[in-house]
């Protein structure tokens, strides 16, 4: 019998975690959940959010974020009823933005697996991968949203969270694949 994903990206900007959900849903073949892309959206297509970029929170990129989170929320409940495995890229730095989803896997009478991965990159790697980001465009705030708010905000994803825990380290891909693989999936 397969069992259905709902798998977890956690991590800071810049840690890895869009290159291993590539990886993931190209290996798994599951359904992408990602705000980036949201957002991405509404800054493309909406004329109040054009003007903006969410490396830093501001007025408009906080709204965005409003509109993003119900939207995906909703995407991911509606792929879950319709018994589809689902990674979620960017799930959130705390406990509780985590704990957000995993509640849907309990909102249906069947088993859905939960799986976080945490995606784990020292500070010094972190920073300048960020700078790297900033310096594409002098609007850009990655460093600073890291420093004045995400550091702080943080909190490890902790192994009893999910019926699975994984860390990504930029070199384990293969082997975090290989320990998802051996849960037989739906698709």
């Amino acid at each position: 019998m397969s069992k259905q994903l709902l798998i977890l990206l956690s991590g800071h900007n810049a840690s890895g975690k869009s290159v291993l959900s590539k990886e993931l849903i190209s290996e798994l073949n599951i359904n992408q959940v990602n705000g980036d892309v949201i957002r991405d959206m509404l800054i493309s297509n909406i004329k109040f959010y054009s003007d903006t970029h969410y490396s830093y929170p501001n007025e408009k990129i906080i709204s965005a974020n409003k509109v993003m989170s119900v939207f995906r929320m909703d995407l991911v409940k509606e792929l879950l009823f319709k018994d589809q495995s689902v990674l979620i890229d960017g799930a959130g730095i705390t406990k509780e933005a985590r704990n957000n989803y995993l509640k849907l896997a309990g909102h249906y009478n069947k088993e859905i697996v939960t799986i976080i991965i945490e995606a784990i990159l020292d500070e010094d790697e972190l920073l300048n991968r960020l700078k790297n980001r900033d310096s594409k465009n002098s609007q850009y705030r990655w460093v600073d949203l890291y420093l004045d708010i995400r550091k702080e905000k943080y909190e490890s994803v902790e192994d009893s969270e999910a019926d699975l825990v994984l860390r990504y380290d930029q070199n384990n891909s293969r082997e975090i694949i290989q320990a998802i693989k051996k849960i037989e999936i739906s698709m």
